[in-house]
Order: structure tokens, then C-alpha cells, then sequence
């Protein structure tokens, strides 16, 4: 099957990025990994993923959930939540966890109360790691707790990204909000080889083999946020990966630039002067790029896999298109290309967009999908001060 490729040519460098996908490379659509009945949120920084996975009905009435909301008194609460795995270095709060290496390492999550009443994270190996007496031992993790607007009656956790580096760890059960920092570490890319040319970074649809070579040369150069649901399916959006400062590479017009869409770049620049019913350009990253095991909706429009291929994931990309005095998200039929070749002929439907400028006004461009439900979810996106939000929902 003949390849779909656009680039926008850039001088050879170490951070140089090409996109060329053939759509008979594509896993079949289904779930990629065994449904094991547990919502998986995952979050792939700095070339290393982080993934969080947690039982969808656990109610917080429930009897054996009542000392973890019973505050004041000497009632103590204690429930498994979930599990965290991650094939890298992570500081979650106090707590360091895991070790750079290809294959994940996995941690049982405990919600506690602390004695003051307040929740704290216990993190335990689980069996597969070596167990608790194992030197991965990791800890208690203090957690920052709020009320939450919204009441949540079953626990709902999420993996959301603050920074290039860094993100939070949510939990929203009952009427409370609880939050723990997270910052993994960068992993150092070997040296290319003197004239290797530009690097091409083919993406790969195996999303259960994160030592997959063609998967980390994708974490090389790109992000990922992703959602598994119950039943094994699988939503994704890659974006642009941000470098350190410091960092420096070419563009087409020889200028230097850091690589990643930092908010002090000619890309941010151009949100707010894009005009009415244009989309946003990016000129230096691909297009944001979403992929999906099974059908999706966001309000009128769904979104099915096979769009490429029959049988084979749905893959699209996203623009952000200003209208009037807000946003919408547009969904296009060609997913790998970059961020300035829109090509609006191939545009399958449009959505509404919540809109807010109240956020870290350094931030780069950033993706969560942040579960709502167990078969729902919010994709936000962050840019310096600007948030960006839809809610889906799987297609039954």
C-alpha cells in the first residue's frame, strides 16, 4: 500500500523529525493488550510512559470505603486502588520509583488515611516486581487534597502533564479532588551516527511492547497521553515533545530554534492572531495525531476506526480552529502530517471547544485525557495560559 508522507523539510540534526507512515502497518483493531476490567490512564514524557490503572466501581458509599471519608474521627480507611507502571525514573511527591529499563516495573496503589485524617499513597511492588520486601520498596506519598465542584461517586484517576516534564497525579472520588506531583527524569539519547541524515520516526501501533524499537524511536521525538478502557480499547494523542533549554536545532529557514512548541515560540505566537475560521499552523511539530481501537463520539460527531484501513485503528489529526470569539477542534482525515499542510478537503467534522486562559503561562503545548466515567473521558489541551476542552464518550 502506497505511503501517505508530507514533510516540511528541515535541516539534518539531532532532534530532526520526519513522518512517514504506511497504513498496512497498522495492528489490527483490538485491544492491544488482554481487557483486564481496570480504566488504564497513561502518560508518556521525556521518552518514558507512566501508566495508572484503576478499578472502575469503586463506590465511595460502599461500607468498606467509609473510614477513608470519615474525617475527624479515629476511623481509619485503607483501599486498593489501582496499579502504576512505568519503565522509567519517577519522583512522585517524596517518593522515587522505578528504574530506567526497557521493561515496566509495577507498584500496587493503596489509598490511606494518614493520622490526622488526611490521605496519603502507598506504594507497594507488586508480586511480579518482587514483592514488598523487594529494594524497589518505594513509600508513602503525602497527597494534596481539595473539594471537588463535581461530585464523583466512583473513584476516577488520572495522569495529567503540568510541564515537559512533569505532570500531576489526580483522584477524584466523592466530593474531593486529591493531587501528588510527578516528575520523571529525562532519558539521554545515544549519539547518531556522523552522516546518518535525518532520523525517521515511524510510529508504531503496538502500544503492550514498550521496548519495541520503532515505539522508542516514536517517545524519542513525540508525547503520548492515553486512555485504555475495561473492555481493552485504546485512545491516543502524540504531540510534540519539548527539549530542554539549551537545545538547539535548524529550521528550514536556517534559524536556531529549541526544539517543542515552547510557549516563546513563533507557533504560540500565532494562536490569537490566527484568524476567524482558520486553524492554528504549527511550522514546528507534526499535527497533533489521534488514535482509536474502537468508535468514539464528541457531541454530533463519531469518529470510527478503520478510516484508513478496514479493520485496522482509526487514525486522525486535530487542529485547533478559531471561530468567532471561540474554538472548535477539527478532526482530519490525514493523520501524519505536519502541522502547517491542513488540507481541508479531508476534514471528517468538527466540535465545540470549552475554552479558559487561567493556566501556567509557561507551559508548551500539552495533551490529557482525563477519564470521566468508564466509558467517557475529557481530551484538554494546554498552551501557556490557554486551555482547551471536549468530552467523548465510546460508541456502544
Amino acid at each position: 500500500m502506497r505511503c501517505r508522507v508530507r514533510l516540511e523539510t528541515l535541516a539534518a540534526s539531532a532532534f530532526a523529525l520526519a513522518l512517514a507512515v504506511a497504513t498496512s502497518a497498522q495492528a489490527p483493531a483490538k485491544p492491544p493488550v488482554k481487557a483486564d476490567g481496570l480504566i488504564h490512564t497513561e502518560l508518556s514524557l521525556l521518552g518514558r510512559t507512566a501508566s495508572v490503572s484503576f478499578v472502575p466501581n469503586l463506590q465511595a458509599r460502599a461500607p468498606e470505603h467509609r473510614g477513608i471519608f470519615s474525617f475527624g474521627s479515629r476511623i481509619s480507611g485503607r483501599a486498593r486502588i489501582g496499579e502504576l507502571a512505568t519503565n522509567g525514573t519517577l519522583r512522585i511527591g517524596d517518593v522515587s520509583i522505578g528504574k530506567p529499563g526497557a521493561t515496566p516495573l509495577r507498584f500496587d496503589l493503596f489509598l490511606e488515611t494518614a493520622g490526622d485524617g488526611s490521605w496519603q499513597l502507598n506504594v507497594v511492588p507488586a508480586a511480579s516486581s518482587g514483592g514488598p520486601d523487594s529494594p524497589m520498596s518505594a513509600g508513602k506519598i503525602a497527597l494534596t487534597r481539595e473539594p471537588s465542584a463535581i461530585e464523583s461517586p466512583t473513584l476516577v484517576a488520572a495522569l495529567v502533564p503540568v510541564a515537559r516534564d512533569s505532570a500531576q497525579l489526580v483522584l477524584t472520588w466523592n466530593y474531593l479532588k486529591a493531587t501528588a506531583g510527578i516528575q520523571f527524569q529525562e532519558v539521554q539519547l545515544p549519539p547518531r551516527p556522523a552522516g546518518s541524515g535525518r532520523q525517521i520516526a515511524p510510529v508504531n501501533r503496538k502500544h503492550d511492547a514498550e521496548n519495541d524499537s520503532a515505539r522508542f524511536t516514536m517517545l524519542s521525538q513525540l508525547n503520548e497521553a492515553a486512555l485504555v478502557d475495561a473492555a481493552g480499547a485504546r485512545v491516543s494523542v502524540t504531540f510534540a515533545r519539548t527539549f530542554p533549554k539549551g537545545t538547539q536545532t535548524q529550521s528550514a529557514a536556517g534559524t536556531a530554534r529549541r526544539p517543542g512548541l515552547v510557549v516563546d515560540g513563533p507557533d504560540f505566537a500565532r494562536v490569537m492572531s490566527t484568524r476567524d475560521g482558520a486553524v492554528v499552523e504549527l511550522t514546528e511539530a507534526p499535527a497533533l495525531r489521534l488514535s482509536i481501537d474502537g468508535a468514539v463520539r464528541s457531541n454530533q460527531v463519531v469518529l470510527r476506526p478503520g478510516n484508513q484501513t478496514p479493520g485496522f485503528p482509526g487514525v486522525y489529526s486535530l487542529w485547533l480552529k478559531r471561530l468567532g470569539s471561540g474554538w472548535r477542534l477539527v478532526f482530519n482525515q490525514e493523520p501524519d502530517v505536519w502541522g502547517s499542510q491542513r488540507d481541508p478537503k479531508s476534514d471528517v467534522g468538527e466540535v465545540e471547544l470549552t475554552h479558559s486562559k487561567s493556566g501556567d503561562p509557561a507551559r508548551p503545548l500539552l495533551v490529557a485525557l482525563v477519564p470521566t466515567a468508564a466509558d467517557r473521558w475529557r481530551m484538554v489541551l494546554a498552551w501557556g495560559p490557554h486551555e482547551w476542552s471536549a468530552d467523548f464518550a465510546a460508541v456502544p
